[in-house]
């Protein structure tokens, strides 16, 4: 019967990340990031929204209002001030990063920026990514 109940508790795992004891775990695919900034903190910034960056090639590039982004090719989420600014200097937190060469690693990185409406550029130090809205 132990067996039975075992196999019912797995097959409705099915699709979910961890089984644990008796029962079926769901972890999201990119842990809840902190908003030390508020829930709508970076509303007004001119990075909120969807971007195509050229560096590291072909990646998608989302900046969410509650000053949250993530990257799709670099696997990686980082957090951004609140700048109101069209250009200038900000440092960004990134706090998971599992991408290919060029990709900046977790920690703290110091980045100038400059967006028009549509196009923006970042560099953090070692090479400039342009950026199209999507």
């Amino acid at each position: 019967m132990r067996k039975i109940q075992t196999r019912i508790q797995l097959f409705f795992c099915a699709g979910v990340v961890v089984f644990q004891g008796n029962s079926c775990v769901s972890k999201p695919l990119l842990e809840e990031i902190p908003t030390p900034f508020g829930k709508d903190g970076c509303l007004e910034s001119p990075m909120v929204g969807s971007w195509k960056s050229t560096f590291p090639a072909d990646d998608t590039l989302t900046f969410s209002a509650d000053c949250s982004a993530v990257s799709v090719v670099c696997r990686s989420r980082f957090l951004f001030p609140p700048n109101l600014a069209k250009a200038g200097v900000i440092d960004i937190q990134v706090l998971e990063s599992d991408g290919p060469e060029g990709c900046l690693p977790k920690g703290t990185h110091r980045c100038s920026f400059s967006v028009l409406s549509n196009s923006a550029s970042m560099n953090c130090g070692k090479q400039t990514m342009q950026l199209t809205r999507l």
